[in-house]
């Protein structure tokens, strides 16, 4: 009997996915957990595999559709079986539920949009309508191409800016021309436009803060150097921050936790997943590392290495950049002083580390030389508090300062 292959939910706000290519094609075989194609979704491009086994009879996603999760991707059967009933019944259930949410109606505007149902009424997907709140979009006046708004119309909303800047913003805006001296134009597309979503989506809905404290490094710089003497592998600070991170991450819980994108549920996560932002040709990619309540910094070190190079050369595996539930900013080697990072969402938070600099502190009413790092903790203030986000920061600054607390 024909059955549907839908788009996984692959972590917690997974929504949607945008087709990027097929391994397999209509006629062939698959089996039960075996990768039938990729899929760009919110943090990078996924392998899905196959959850059915048989023949792919037909195809219903291409390359580029953005399919949400759950949805259709093909049917998988035995050969020359009839599939339109199959068909008609996935048809018949594209026709919106009691419990949709609706909202008015924009006028249809070309053949290409779904017609508006006899009540001037359409649905809007829960993610769309709160996007379109959090951007300020007028959702009467979006295209839509399926049953109801979807998150790919907003976005393909907010690339017509011509259109929808009198809807956004009534400020009159003033455009640089070709004679005012551009030296070079580029498409504001592909990975740089996805970073600037994401950074966008995060300043949009979360309304976060930051806290900075002032952490003497003596004593991790002294056992760091320890460390590197014995290890076979270079343990550097970010791995060590990492560390600390994971242990503060269980003590504090909450600030390893993600709220949902419909808003409902807060889910505190198992897993300690730290990403470490790494800046590639391709522009700022976060790679994952995993576990990191259970390893050494020896490990963590060795496995990070893995995971620059592979994002470095464009070889990332699957996995390699999902699944963080926290993440770490380092702009310490640029000389920066002080620095506040956008939070990687749906997590709660992010640990910008800024350099370490020779600095004249008061240490017992005298005044001496220590290597200061400021380190800033931006934390989505919907999840946790200011109070309990600095004893978070502070405590990540206790063990940096005492590094043997961390393996304690």
């Amino acid at each position: 009997m024909a059955k549907l292959m839908n788009m996984p939910k692959i972590g917690v706000n997974m929504t949607d996915g945008t087709i990027t290519e097929w391994y397999v094609n209509e006629g062939d075989e698959v089996k039960f957990g075996e990768m039938a194609l990729a899929a760009e979704t919110d943090k990078d491009v996924q392998d899905i595999p196959a959850d059915q086994t048989g023949t792919v009879l037909k195809i219903m996603a291409q390359v580029g559709d953005n399919v949400e999760c759950h949805k259709p991707l093909a049917i998988v059967g035995t050969p020359g079986e009839n599939i339109d009933s199959l068909l008609a019944e996935i048809s018949n259930g594209g026709i919106p539920t009691a419990s949709a949410e609706v909202v008015a109606a924009a006028p249809v505007q070309s053949t290409e949009v779904a017609q508006a149902p006899s009540t001037g009424r359409v649905p809007v997907s829960p993610l769309a309508k709160k996007m379109a709140k959090d951007l300020g979009i007028d959702l009467s006046d979006v295209k839509y191409t399926g049953v109801r708004v979807t998150k790919s119309d907003i976005l393909a909303y907010e690339k017509q800016p011509e259109e929808s800047a009198a809807v956004v913003s009534p400020i009159a805006v003033n455009p640089v021309l070709p004679d005012q001296g551009i030296r070079k134009t580029t498409p504001y597309t592909g990975m740089r436009k996805k970073i600037g979503s994401r950074l966008t989506e995060s300043v949009v809905t979360k309304p976060w803060a930051a806290l900075s404290v002032a952490v003497d490094m003596t004593k991790a710089i002294e056992w760091r150097k320890r460390v590197n003497e014995i290890a076979d592998v270079k343990v550097g600070f970010n791995e060590m921050v990492a560390k600390a991170c994971a242990r503060a991450l269980q003590e504090y819980p909450m600030m390893n936790a993600q709220l949902a994108a419909e808003g409902t549920d807060i889910y505190e996560m198992e897993e300690i997943n730290i990403g470490i932002a790494v800046n590639t040709d391709r522009g700022l990619m976060v790679p994952v590392l995993k576990n990191v309540a259970t390893k050494g910094v020896v490990e963590l070190a060795k496995e990070f290495a893995g995971l620059v190079s592979r994002t470095k050369e464009q070889a990332n595996i699957q996995g390699d950049l999902s699944g963080g539930t926290f993440t770490i900013s380092n702009l310490g080697a640029r000389g920066i002083s002080s620095f506040r990072a956008v939070i990687n969402p749906p997590e709660c938070g992010i640990l910008a580390l800024a350099a370490t600099i020779k600095t004249p502190v008061v240490i017992d009413d005298e005044i001496v030389i220590r290597p200061m790092m400021n380190i800033t903790l931006s934390f989505d203030h919907r999840i946790v508090d200011g109070d309990y986000a600095a004893q978070f920061v502070a405590y990540i600054g206790n063990l940096l300062e005492d590094p043997m607390k961390i393996l304690m």
